[in-house]
């Protein structure tokens, strides 16, 4: 069954030799917690969160124009990736326009930003959030949203509960599965995890129960003895979609090697990438904190690169010749210098000023991931230096 843009139900039968499951998630306990969808901006998905924030952001204007704008309070839940960034671009876009009459609360369920971070790229995290102002709660479970307060109580124990006053709330609490995992479990016993609802596949992206359901990104959970499933993180969505063309094509016949599957390797770890909203950014890679204008551009660059894939103009030729698609990753035809000599390159990865290549400084990290020796040299020294470069992030 499908739904019509009005919202009726369309039922319709589909033949089909094999399908793909790419849903992705949805936000976490926004249905679930009471006022969350009616009081709450949602960070998923992603089209309705830029419509609400344009709409708030043209009422904080109103209410300037005619007087009646006193202050702003903008709480955001969820301090993941997702959450951070929010709040720091909160007060990219809204402080001047407000006149610094705007303050920003950060809360989190956990007892810390990122935890499973290095201590040092947390504690470069908790310079940047000090520098732009962003309050930081933490141990806070919510309870209730109300349209002019939040009620927590502290994930140590039910007697501590208090009321967190908000003008604008933003929900940005990870991922969650969507409704439909669920039916089709129901339905024709589509195998998911038991607790949360992710199609559970195996390294070909394979449903462990239908052999001729694949599934790709948030939506699945890959299961494999030797190693965990990857986080939620669009990475290796992005990753995972040359194999899941490869196997579809495969497992349809299509190919040369058809039945013969291609496992699908999620990296251990990725670049993080955190817009600061003020032209620099914040990243993260092996266990290092990487910071300043130069991070901000590599992230638009990779963002950029990305988006580009789906501009038809830039669609490589069709060759009708070949019998196998092209399942490079995106960025793997990038050339690049013979590397730098492992002082210079951890010299380069911790600066913070305006003038870094941010192409050469992505050389050095790609290098790095290809040559672990080569890594090690470079981290052994860059360790050294790290404490320097966080006090120039303040």
């Amino acid at each position: 069954e499908v739904s019509d843009d009005n919202g009726g139900v369309i039922t319709k039968e589909v033949p089909f030799d094999a399908v793909s499951v790419d849903i992705g998630s949805t936000t976490r306990d926004f249905n679930r917690i009471p006022g969350a969808s009616q009081y709450c901006i949602s960070t998923r998905p992603i089209s309705d969160l830029v419509v609400r924030i344009e709409k708030e952001e043209q009422l904080l204007k109103d209410r300037l124009k005619d007087g009646t704008f006193k202050a702003a309070h903008f709480v955001v839940v969820g301090g993941g990736p997702a959450g951070i960034e929010l709040s720091l671009a909160i007060r990219a876009r809204f402080n001047q326009m407000l006149n610094s009459n705007l303050s920003i609360t950060l809360i989190d369920s956990s007892d810390g930003l990122l935890v499973n971070e290095t201590p040092a790229n947390r504690k470069a995290l908790e310079s940047v959030m000090a520098k732009y102002n962003i309050d930081t709660r933490f141990s806070l479970l919510v309870d209730e949203v109300t349209s002019s307060h939040v009620h927590v109580h502290s994930s140590k124990g039910q007697s501590s509960r208090e009321k967190i006053p908000y003008s604008h709330i933003i929900w940005a609490t990870g991922a969650e599965a969507h409704d439909l995992s669920w039916s089709l479990n129901k339905q024709c016993g589509l195998e998911v995890s038991e607790t949360r609802g992710w199609i559970q596949v195996n390294s070909y992206l394979q449903s462990l129960s239908h052999p001729y359901i694949f599934a790709a990104g948030d939506c699945c959970e890959i299961v494999n003895d030797n190693k965990k499933s990857p986080p939620k993180a669009g990475v290796y969505a992005v990753r995972s979609g040359p194999i899941l063309i490869e196997n579809l094509t495969r497992f349809v016949g299509a190919s040369k090697c058809a039945q013969e599957l291609v496992p699908y390797n999620p990296q251990d770890d990725f670049l993080k990438l955190l817009m600061c909203g003020d032209g620099t950014a914040l990243g993260f890679r092996f266990g290092i904190p990487l910071y300043g204008k130069w991070v901000w551009e590599l992230k638009d660059f990779i963002d950029v690169m990305f988006m580009d894939l789906f501009d038809v103009n830039k669609l490589p030729k069709l060759d009708e010749k070949k019998d196998e698609y092209d399942t490079a990753q995106y960025d793997a035809s990038i050339e690049r210098p013979p590397p730098l000599a492992a002082d210079d390159a951890a010299k380069l990865l911790l600066r913070t000023d305006d003038d870094v290549d941010f192409h050469r400084a992505w050389d050095v990290l790609r290098d790095m991931m290809a040559d672990d020796k080569y890594k090690n040299e470079v981290l052994d020294i860059a360790r050294l230096s790290v404490d320097n470069q966080l006090s120039e992030i303040i």
